[in-house]
């Protein structure tokens, strides 16, 4: 009978500790995405950067960050890409759900009208002709 109370009492105190920590691991995932997803985004889109001849020394930042909302077929964890000779310029880079391939969104801000665009443009140096159109593709940070 002493050997069912142990047990029970582990079993109850891994359960509270498993809802303790488990919670707040779910919610800041919700809200903010994987680090690991984070890391992840970052290095495919570097690697399909440098199987599109960019080199490392080309690029100012590649930062991934969640994007809450969600564009069908497409992952939330998204990835700002900014060159060096065009540091003003964010290009964001997505991921397709299906086979992970990395895409350029067309979307970006246009600082003549002061609002977000998604259609390609030739005004910018690294935009690709084939950008994919997104619905929702910046995050305003």
């Amino acid at each position: 009978m002493l050997r069912k109370t142990k047990r029970l009492w582990l079993l109850l105190t891994l359960g509270i500790a498993g809802i303790v920590i488990g919670t707040p691991l779910f919610f800041y995932d919700a809200l903010n995405g994987n680090p690991i997803r984070s890391i992840l985004m970052e290095n495919a889109t570097k690697k399909h950067l440098m199987n599109h001849g960019y080199h490392a020394d080309d690029l100012l930042d590649v930062k991934a960050y969640y994007s809450l909302k969600k564009d069908n077929g497409i992952k939330r964890t998204r990835a700002f890409v900014i060159f060096k000779d065009e540091p003003d310029q964010k290009y964001v880079y997505i991921q397709q759900q299906q086979n992970g391939e990395i895409q350029q969104s067309c979307s970006y801000f246009n600082q003549e009208t002061d609002a977000y665009d998604s259609h390609y443009t030739d005004k910018r140096k690294h935009i690709v002709q084939d950008c994919t159109t997104t619905i929702f593709s910046f995050n305003q940070n």
